[in-house]
């Protein structure tokens, strides 16, 4: 099956539930202070990365009346609570109870696609963010993530609990991989139909190679890294580098397209 072939190349927490395989290339684990911890070197990545992320949360949320804010900032907040979840997961998978390590399984998941869903979605409404139209478009923003995190929730749920992994595939993998290149496809028609510069261009392709090389570690190369890094490095580590990477150029390219002029956008003081 597709999800043993995953799982035998890369750790994520709900291989636990749905999967038999272990991954070949799992990162040792280190005794500090008599208590175990997997992957010190992911979890040292991923406190770099949430503390990176507020201080972007914090960067956007100064610019007052830059287009498309609310949305970056739901997206750095679904993603930051989704790294601390992963964090608690990885770190302390030896010592949580089973119960509760399914609820923060099904937390985390639903937080990344959420994340993946607020990225298409907020491209969507960030284009409604004029006049008279900026509530009705916030509203309409809301409505469609906390359905969608509802749904994701109920089945990411269900799903751990009857230990079958295809509808986790189908919205943790397929989907978040459809909104991900359709929010790069609506941006590149963006581009053109604005004349943009080339530079512009630049940041947004990057930002798609870094997300394209974040899921290679999903299917391959679990072994090759496990031999050069003799383990303390895995293919989990290299997925969250690469996938953070492309969100710092995803908000990178929003800072160059946002408009900081925009009289008509209604201020929240």
């Amino acid at each position: 099956m597709v999800s043993d072939y995953i799982c035998s190349e890369i750790d994520f927490p709900f291989c636990r539930f749905v999967s038999k395989e272990v991954c070949k290339g799992m990162c040792r684990t280190e005794m500090i202070n008599k208590t175990k911890l997997n992957s010190p070197a992911l979890l040292f990545l991923i406190a770099i990365i949430l503390g990176l992320t507020v201080r972007m949360m914090r960067h956007v949320q100064s610019l007052c009346s830059s287009i498309g804010r609310r949305e970056m900032t739901l997206l750095f907040t679904s993603y930051s609570f989704a790294n601390i979840i992963e964090l608690v997961l990885v770190g302390l998978r030896h010592t949580l109870d089973r119960k509760l390590f399914m609820i923060l399984t099904t937390l985390q998941l639903v937080f990344t696609n959420v994340a993946f869903f607020s990225l298409l979605v907020g491209a969507i409404t960030m284009e409604m963010y004029a006049g008279k139209h900026g509530y009705e478009s916030q509203t309409l923003l809301y409505i469609w993530i906390s359905s969608y995190g509802f749904l994701s929730t109920l089945v990411i749920f269900v799903s751990l609990l009857l230990k079958t992994a295809v509808p986790i595939l189908i919205m943790s993998f397929g989907l978040n991989l459809l909104f991900a290149y359709s929010y790069f496809i609506l941006q590149i028609r963006k581009l053109n139909f604005n004349n943009a510069e080339i530079w512009a261009y630049g940041t947004l392709f990057i930002a798609l190679a870094c997300f394209m090389l974040s899921c290679i570690p999903i299917f391959l190369g679990s072994g090759l890294i496990a031999i050069l890094t003799d383990k303390y490095l895995d293919n989990l580590f290299f997925h969250h580098l690469f996938l953070f990477c492309s969100v710092v150029m995803v908000h990178k390219y929003w800072l160059s397209v946002c408009d900081y002029e925009v009289e008509s956008y209604l201020i929240e003081l």
